[in-house]
């Protein structure tokens, strides 16, 4: 059964949340005011694995005006040098392989869901988006102490495919416990991804006029398709727990904002997280 929320409701359960942040007593352990430093030469660094996940309320499909509550993965693999470095609530699940403090190369991956024709009386009669697995790399630069500069690059199969990316920065602002983050955000999608989710070929044109959903036929091609931005307060609660939350804007362009399928270009993001990171002890590789 999908959880149908309102952008209002949204708004008061992420404040309320980060109020309660504020109320709670931990002992704390401050964020580092600069990026971290790789260890000296020659070090055996030990392994630290975050997990967690976070509830959101998302567009029930890309260009929905409708939400629904989502949860999403929290995952990441760092030395511990880098164990406190900046990560974004919407970076994707990654593991650096070459780090040397400002600068780091790594593997990244996400899980689509796809999306169900039942979803949204918009969707009737086009049928399923299977389940897609996305997998790549990424980049990330600390241009100065308080700019992190990201990209992702990612081939997805399953579901649709073809080729998607993002392009994030980041402004980040620490004070103790707390560490404040905002920046644009920017994507872009091949074909494959852009007809799954937003063409109308001539079968399901025909299919979505048979169940009462007129539909014109409708071709998508690649290019950028979404920017936007997104703000983040995260705390430390020290002990390997960090809470926080969060909120995104984005804007659909192009195809994706044209498509008869989108009932709205602005799509809004809003969530709470929650996180744990322990020690896995040293590489075996």
């Amino acid at each position: 059964m999908r959880c149908m929320v309102s952008r209002s409701v949204l708004s008061s359960a992420a404040l309320a949340a980060l109020l309660s942040f504020g109320a709670l007593e931990a002992h704390a352990t401050d964020y580092p005011t600069a990026p971290p430093m790789p260890a000296p030469p020659g070090t055996q660094e030990d392994w630290y694995l975050t997990i967690g996940g976070s509830i959101r309320a998302v567009p029930e499909y890309p260009g929905s005006d409708d939400y629904t509550a989502s949860p999403k993965l929290i995952f990441n693999i760092s030395k511990a040098s880098s164990l406190n470095a900046f990560r974004s609530v919407d970076d994707n699940p990654s593991i650096a392989f070459f780090d040397t403090g400002r600068f780091r190369i790594g593997a990244v991956g996400k899980l689509d869901l796809g999306r169900d024709q039942d979803d949204n009386a918009k969707l009737r009669g086009l049928g399923d988006v299977g389940t897609s697995v996305e997998l790549g790399g990424f980049a990330e630069w600390y241009a100065f102490d308080w700019l992190r500069l990201r990209g992702e690059l990612r081939y997805g199969f399953g579901g649709y495919e073809g080729l998607m990316g993002d392009l994030a920065a980041d402004f980040i602002i620490p004070y103790q416990s707390w560490r404040f983050a905002v920046g644009p955000r920017l994507s872009f999608a091949s074909s494959g991804y852009m007809q799954a989710y937003y063409g109308v070929t001539p079968l399901q044109a025909v299919s979505a006029r048979f169940v009462g959903n007129p539909l014109p036929v409708y071709s998508a091609g690649g290019g950028v398709d979404a920017w936007g931005a997104t703000a983040q307060l995260t705390k430390n609660f020290g002990n390997g727990f960090e809470a926080g939350v969060y909120g995104s804007y984005y804007r659909l362009v192009g195809d994706a904002s044209d498509s008869p399928l989108t009932q709205s270009s602005n799509q809004f993001i809003a969530g709470v997280s929650l996180s744990y990171t322990f020690n896995m002890g040293k590489s075996w590789w």
